[in-house]
């Protein structure tokens, strides 16, 4: 039996659609070369995988017994090549990164001149992406490394702090917000109409947590995801947002201005590797380079001594 891995992909696509034009579609086939090729896999079976009528598709028992089969053989085959992959990239000069869009903008830039200047035939990918998709990009061996915050303890992953970056509140010379002091309290911030990050981001996390330490619930008048939009509403007069320091500095211009507050709120940003998997010499030329010069970048301090 010579079954190749794009058989069993259409196999397992097809039991999941039960569609034959949106399968022939996905594999960029028409739908009569689909159903040639489904027959062709049953008679290399030498079973029914499915049953066809001018109204329906549905998988025979036999189709039942061996999806389970083939999808596991689909999945692993996927992580082999995906292995494979990063194995090429440890030998080659291919390096990719995830990082939170804030640090993506400010701090990968001067990363990528600094190595294109040493390494010129370098290939580099950045995925500018929130917290929880850059982990998964990590698990599955899409990138070499991680620049993002860290909320809870995972144990196939290495956590290395970098810095440490205040959250301050992001403000319109057009529509300014009058405060009585330059001083964090969450009593005051909770009389302005400010606008968040919304509930899931790392962000978010950190000023709720800061507000339940006071015994209070964090109450944005606004949640938006996107930085370049906070910064519009803001520059509209919508709000004030209250964002970590790169955040603001990302979208800071000539309309606005930042606010920074003692006693604020701090998160922490680090380098995240995966535990059992082996860093190229040019991921680890990275992630020294990010450890120096990132707190200057942003203008954050380092991590804690000791």
């Amino acid at each position: 039996m010579n079954l190749t891995p794009r058989e069993l992909k259409i196999f397992v696509s097809l039991a999941g659609s039960l569609n034959f034009g949106q399968t022939a579609e996905r594999f960029y086939v028409t739908q009569p070369t689909m159903s040639k090729m489904i027959r062709g896999l049953e008679d290399k079976l030498g079973v029914k995988l499915f049953e066809r009528s001018t109204r329906s598709v549905s998988l025979t028992p036999e189709g039942r017994d061996l999806l389970e089969v083939a999808s596991r053989v689909v999945d692993e085959f996927d992580m082999g090549v995906t292995e494979l992959a990063e194995v090429a990239r440890r030998r080659s000069q291919r390096l990719s990164i995830a990082a939170l869009p804030s640090l993506a903008a400010i701090v990968l830039p001067q990363l990528v001149n600094h190595i294109r200047g040493e390494h010129p035939r370098a290939i580099i990918k950045i995925h500018d992406v929130i917290n929880d998709t850059a982990m998964d990009l990590l698990r599955m061996r899409k990138v070499d490394f991680a620049l993002s915050g860290l909320d809870v303890v995972h144990r196939d992953l290495s956590y290395t702090e970098i810095m440490r970056e205040p959250f301050v509140l992001l403000a319109s010379h057009d529509f300014p917000i009058r405060l009585d002091d330059t001083v964090w309290r969450e009593e005051a911030l909770e009389a302005l109409p400010v606008i968040s990050m919304p509930r899931g981001t790392g962000s978010r996390l950190c000023v709720d947590m800061a507000f339940m330490k006071q015994g209070r619930q964090f109450r944005p008048f606004l949640e938006i995801q996107g930085l370049s939009t906070i910064g519009k509403f803001v520059q509209r007069g919508s709000g004030i947002a209250i964002l970590p320091r790169s955040a603001a500095q990302l979208v800071l211009d000539g309309a606005l201005y930042i606010i920074a507050l003692q006693g604020a709120p701090q998160r922490t940003i680090g380098v995240i590797t995966r535990h059992e998997s082996g860093l190229s010499d040019l991921a680890q030329k990275a992630i020294e380079w990010i450890r120096r010069h990132a707190p200057a970048a942003t203008g954050a301090g380092g991590p804690p001594p000791g």
